[in-house]
């Protein structure tokens, strides 16, 4: 049983928490999706976000193609998704500079901002 870092007092929680919180909340859900096969759970909007929340936390880029692996649904439909949420200004994209056929995804500040609110005030409803 591995043992989990405790939430700091307060409502100030460090990015590095709320990036470790969004990891394990998208590492409960692919236990969740494995325990219940073959129910299909598909969220892919979530775990795109999730994932681009915990990549962004380590600095990493996110190619569209890796996302499209996160979302955990299809190509095809992590694909609309994600253009949607690009069309909604919810995500960002841009070409990669050392690859112009590789196109980035990123959350936008806005977005960022909302996904560390969301994941704060679960961190502060959690046991410390």
């Amino acid at each position: 049983m591995s043992t989990q870092p405790a939430m700091p007092p307060g409502d100030e929680i460090s990015e590095a928490d709320l990036v470790q919180l969004a990891r394990r909340i998208s590492q409960w859900r692919r236990k969740r999706d494995s325990l219940f096969q073959p129910v299909v759970f598909a969220d892919p909007e979530w775990d795109v976000l999730l994932d681009l929340f915990v990549q962004g936390g380590f600095g990493r880029k996110v190619s569209m193609s890796s996302l499209c692996i996160a979302a955990s649904v299809p190509a095809t439909t992590a694909l609309r998704c994600i253009n949607a949420m690009i069309e909604q200004g919810v995500l960002a994209k841009s070409r990669d500079e050392n690859d112009g056929r590789r196109i980035l995804i990123e959350l936008t500040p806005d977005t960022r901002a909302r996904m560390r609110a969301w994941l704060s005030s679960v961190a502060s409803a959690l046991p410390r």
